[in-house]
């Protein structure tokens, strides 16, 4: 029945997010969850992974706290890759082409289109790169396989000296995500007011 209800309420979403003029934004909670969530490591010149970045709205809170040196922005920028988020259903032309203008000349900013497979081909074996990564906040595919997998990939090839973070830890209205969380890293350290997530390694 819960499935059920998804699908219906995808398909009603559905025409509304594919106005090539509807662009998803994080509200006040999603501000101070990123920014709490930051502040929470204690540590300055952070180096990220972001796993979903959507149109760098959230990349954008990560630099604004002053307390990130760089942010490796992976996305696949696909219309309809993850049927479980509205996000997905939006233009992602243009929502490509907002966080190019959002980024484009900000040095602290390395854009990666694909996915986390895509980075850790790029950059596992990259010296500049390897062993460098503070945190990875994973918030790609909202399904139970997809979460599971980009956690696999991050404890096998990315191993943050920090952290491993991320997105829609809601029992409720996202149990796959909580249950791969819990399944690989056990239940996290910390959450916060957006529904972000932290488990230190």
């Amino acid at each position: 029945m819960i499935r059920f209800l998804k699908r219906c309420a995808r398909r009603v979403l559905a025409p509304l997010l594919k106005n090539k003029n509807f662009v998803m934004r994080p509200d006040g909670e999603s501000r101070k969850g990123l920014v709490q969530l930051i502040d929470s490591l204690g540590q300055d010149s952070l180096t990220l992974v972001e796993i979903g970045s959507y149109n760098g709205e959230s990349a954008e809170i990560f630099l604004a706290t002053g307390k990130v040196k760089r942010i490796y922005c992976v996305d696949p920028w696909q219309m309809y890759y993850d049927p479980d988020d509205g996000a997905a259903f939006t233009d992602m032309v243009k929502v490509e082409a907002d966080f190019d203008r959002r980024h484009a000349s900000d040095s602290r900013v390395v854009k990666v289109r694909g996915t986390v497979d895509t980075f850790v081909e790029k950059y596992a074996n990259d010296s500049e790169v390897s062993g460098k990564i503070d945190l990875v906040y994973i918030d790609g595919l909202h399904t139970y396989e997809g979460v599971h997998h980009d956690i696999e990939m991050t404890l096998a090839h990315i191993k943050p000296r920090i952290a491993i973070a991320g997105h829609d830890y809601h029992r409720d209205g996202w149990p796959g995500i909580v249950k791969a969380i819990d399944e690989l890293l056990g239940a996290p350290d910390s959450t916060f007011p957006d529904g972000s997530w932290l488990k230190k390694v």
